[in-house]
């Protein structure tokens, strides 16, 4: 996790103890732009604090981001020994949304169940009317929620509500025609939705909406169309456009009401049947036969109701059922208490009879071992924090055979009362989007490494046509120009020739480099008979190309100047070239070229000669933003110390 790639498309941040920001990639540069940041400022104080929180437990970590509109993810690992911290940023804003849409929904199913058993417990309507409206309103995150009676006169009476001025509820009227919300929302037959009521067209806006400074809202009927009880409406004092889950949720709760009254009506038709009874039996004990067969009718209309009341408590499974991604609840002893098909049988390879009231440990077989303790450590989390953290996991699926990634979201069960009894868990398949992922990553190591390839070709065509043209020319200044440029190009041409070997294509290991060059420099210079020995004392670093190719430039000038000078006045000689670290900084690299010849005369400045490889040397130092000193006693020596600031380098003693 030390290798901070440039193409990665998510945010990577290399980051000082202190919380200074020393590397970011193009994606970080995005975040240091919403900061205002540069890379050598300091993060803010929120991220440092988080930085030396992670170097204090010296261990990683994670945190969620909120920037902008988006969330991230980032993982913070540190490096005591070397003072920083690299920060992998993933964004996760589409989760988020997923799992707020999964909470709204959980939400509104357990509203529901909810209300279906206050159904059956309240023994006053009134009081379950006004239960309902207050839990419609929170849940929907409304300010107003009413239920409208419908009136003999086709007005209707404010019978249950929640916002609604004092004294309003049982006494308002709302008139009824067709021009009203109401009344068109009795002709519609379907839910009614207005994201802005001062504009719409389809009724007029009434009085109490007016008045109450209502801005959007949405009715549905209460009952069926032939005998409708009324109206269920919610509404905001805010622009807002309601979904169709919404206006689902809002139809359901509609349906619940119009079950209770009608449950209720029942009710009390069976009450007055019941006192009708006693009355007969005092008088006429011959009508008692058929009175009980009414009564038992009357009974199994009651059953009727209330299996409908149950099936909406059922709700919730089939739909579990029908979502295509494998889903479940297990307690807090991970025994499975509901799952869906998917989960039962593409997972698992069993129906969900043999699942239900098994432990997960009893499929040791199908879940392997970190998988299990990869879930045990993500369940004590959640259940301490209260927030979900996505995972991973790897599963051998029994559907089709094939080892698959998931992406697992989890959050707490709570029961009625709001005690946590349980975890409720989705499985997000993400096999495909993992092989695309690692399919665009070789094609693009695949393209670099082409590129590389053909760099390194054209530039030995170069060197091919330098050769050629100095064989036109006599004048040994011009030739020796020919062949020092034909030099510089094959430095250029072995470092994209080691990068193409490289297996990332983007570093290439400059020790390897650095022997092929001097070798071809030895090749190139005819030293006669002199006995000109080349040593290198090299340590394995790996540089990117940006340093890499000024680096290989600077030490064929210093090399070739020392075979083409340094030794005209003896027959034997020493060049040495020296790679190593610093050993007071872990990034810092020293480059020593030296030789035993004569060495440079007392007055020349190598910083002001006219020499054009030695201006050259000047330059690419600065470029690389290092240092350069000259030590002429005896000999020559050149030391030159930089710093790799994109360094993903490793070095092998």
């Amino acid at each position: 996790m030390e290798e901070f790639p440039s193409t990665n498309p998510n945010p990577v941040f290399r980051i000082g103890k202190e919380g200074k920001i020393l590397y970011s990639n193009r994606a970080g540069e995005l975040l240091l732009r919403e900061w205002d940041l540069n890379r050598g400022e300091y993060l803010p104080l929120s991220f440092r604090n988080l930085v030396q929180k992670v170097f204090s437990k010296k261990s990683p970590g994670k945190e969620e981001i909120k920037i902008g509109k988006r969330i991230y993810l980032f993982s913070i690992h540190p490096f005591s020994k070397e003072a920083y911290a690299n920060l992998y940023g993933f964004e996760i804003s589409g989760q988020k949304e997923l799992e707020e849409k999964l909470r709204k929904k959980e939400k509104q199913y357990d509203v529901l169940h909810k209300i279906g058993r206050m159904g059956l417990t309240y023994e006053s309507l009134q009081a379950f009317m006004d239960k309902s409206v207050r839990l419609v309103a929170q849940t929907l995150e409304l300010e107003y929620c009413k239920i409208l009676k419908l009136l003999p006169s086709g007005n209707f009476l404010l019978k249950a509500g929640v916002g609604w001025k004092p004294g309003y509820v049982g006494k308002y009227i709302v008139e009824g025609q067709k021009n009203s919300q109401a009344g068109y929302t009795l002709l519609s037959k379907t839910p009614v939705l207005v994201e802005d009521l001062m504009i719409e067209k389809r009724f007029c806006a009434p009085p109490i909406l007016l008045e109450h400074g209502v801005f959007s809202g949405m009715s549905v009927l209460i009952g069926s169309v032939e005998k409708p009880y009324g109206v269920l409406g919610a509404h905001s004092t805010k622009k807002r456009k309601f979904s169709e889950e919404d206006a689902y949720f809002l139809s359901s709760v509609a349906f619940l009401i119009a079950g209770v009254i009608k449950h209720r009506r029942m009710e009390e038709k069976l009450i007055q049947y019941r006192e009708h009874l006693e009355e007969l039996v005092k008088a006429r004990t011959s009508e008692l036969t058929r009175t009980n067969k009414q009564l038992s009718l009357e009974i199994a209309g009651r059953k009727k109701m209330e299996k409908e009341l149950q099936n909406n408590v059922i709700f919730l499974e089939t739909f579990l059922d029908a979502m295509p991604s494998p889903a479940f609840y297990r307690n807090l002893e991970s025994v499975y208490q509901i799952c869906n098909e998917m989960f039962a049988s593409f997972i698992l390879g069993r129906s969900k009879a043999e699942v239900i009231g098994k432990s997960m440990y009893d499929f040791k077989k199908e879940f392997p071992e970190a998988m299990l303790r990869t879930t045990e450590y993500y369940d004590r989390l959640l259940l301490k924090a209260g927030k979900s953290q996505p995972h991973e996991v790897r599963i051998s699926c029994a559907g089709d055979g094939k080892l698959r990634d998931f992406l697992v979201h989890k959050a707490r069960f709570k029961s009625v009362s709001g005690e946590v009894i349980g975890i409720v868990g989705v499985l997000l398949d993400i096999t495909e989007r993992k092989k695309a992922e690692r399919a665009l990553l070789e094609a693009e190591n695949l393209r670099k490494k082409e590129i590389h390839h053909r760099i390194k070709n054209n530039l030995q065509v170069i060197s091919s046509l330098l050769s050629l043209q100095a064989e036109q020319f006599r004048d040994e200044k011009v030739i020796e120009a020919f062949e020092d440029s034909q030099h510089r190009v094959i430095s250029m041409s072995l470092i994209h020739e080691e990068l193409y070997k490289t297996e990332d294509a983007e570093s290439l290991d400059f020790t390897a480099y650095l022997q092929k060059l001097t070798q071809e420099l030895l090749k190139s210079y005819n030293i006669g008979d002199k006995a000109i020995q080349l040593k290198l004392e090299l340590e394995n670093v790996f540089l990117e190309m940006d340093t890499a190719i000024p680096l290989g430039i600077i030490i064929n000038e210093l090399v070739s100047n020392s075979l083409k000078h340094a030794f005209s006045e003896k027959k034997s000689g020493e060049i040495k070239v020296k790679l190593c670290r610093e050993k007071n900084e872990s990034s810092g690299i020293v480059l020593i070229v030296s030789d035993n010849g004569k060495g440079l005369e007392a007055e020349i400045d190598f910083r002001k000669t006219s020499s054009l490889g030695l201006q050259l040397v000047t330059t690419l130092v600065d470029q690389i933003e290092g240092k350069i000193e000259l030590e002429k006693d005896p000999g020559t020596k050149f030391i030159i110390s930089f710093r790799e600031r994109k360094e993903k380098s490793q070095m092998k003693k």
